[in-house]
């Protein structure tokens, strides 16, 4: 957020820009993963599956990405479509407000979105399970590891018979803020959210992960003001809840701050249960 400030102390107009930049973070399979699928290779001759993906809007919208599992283990997380409302003018021309809104989802399901992933992995466990030398251990550590990480049903409600990571609701954080010719910032947001501490705070964010919020390179509140510490830890517990069962505390309800907070998602991504 950029702005000059006359000598009459308020902004000058037609000076105020701002850019907002939305990028989700890299997920990572476990070591163990990619090492049992290269030790079978190397101990039975049964080829590691081919795990490799591309990955559209990969970390940032726009950024197509193709990832290499067995290299580095990353599975970048896959960004949605941000919403940006770029820098406003108040009519006393004393603050500039901006609003913005993005996020995305887990890395797993967007690997586990490729039909391809499945398929390969399938066929290697299923090579495991016809092995002669291969053990009961063997085969069921196989079976375990392509249920947990990598099995896509393939059904018309998204994976909802496949890995439960497959299903991971959205991450996301919706910034209002105000930007003043003081030096000062406040939240703008019209509405509350339930969730959020305070609940008129500058940014509304989802169950997940933890919340800092960085003013010119210095941690502050949700209010703008300097702190040393973050604004709150994530819910997993919450955010990991089956709507069945926690109908007012999941991650898959509508857009709305005043009764879903962090439950709520900008993308209206639902759950994959069809009686939902």
């Amino acid at each position: 957020m950029t702005y000059v400030v006359g000598e009459d102390g308020k902004i000058v107009e037609g000076s105020e820009g701002s850019d907002y930049r939305s990028r989700v973070g890299n997920a990572h399979l476990p070591y163990f993963v990619t090492q049992i699928m290269k030790t079978i290779e190397a101990d039975y001759g049964i080829p590691a599956p081919d795990i490799d993906y591309t990955t559209q809007d990969a970390l940032e919208y726009g950024n197509v990405h193709t990832s290499h599992p067995y290299d580095d283990g990353d599975t970048p997380g896959q960004a949605y479509f941000p919403h940006f409302r770029a820098a406003h003018l108040d009519d006393a021309k004393h603050c500039v407000d901006f609003r913005a809104v993005g996020g995305g989802v887990h890395g797993y399901r967007a690997m586990i979105g490729h039909q391809s992933v499945n398929d390969n992995v399938k066929a290697w466990v299923d090579k495991v399970n016809a092995h002669l030398e291969t053990n009961h251990a063997v085969r069921r550590f196989a079976g375990d590891v392509y249920s947990m990480f990598f099995k896509n049903t393939g059904s018309w409600n998204n994976n909802m018979g496949g890995s439960m990571i497959g299903n991971a609701p959205p991450i996301w954080q919706d910034i209002a803020a105000a930007f003043c010719a003081d030096g000062s910032v406040k939240p703008t947001h019209l509405e509350k959210d339930k969730d959020a501490n305070p609940s008129n705070g500058i940014v509304f964010q989802s169950y997940m992960p933890d919340l800092y919020l960085y003013v010119d390179d210095h941690l502050t509140d949700n209010l703008g003001h300097r702190s040393g510490k973050r604004i709150s830890g994530g819910d997993w517990r919450n955010f990991s809840n089956f709507p069945a069962t926690a109908p007012n505390g999941n991650a898959y309800g509508s857009c709305d701050a005043y009764h879903r907070g962090s439950g709520g998602n900008p993308w209206a991504v639902d759950a994959p249960v069809p009686f939902l």
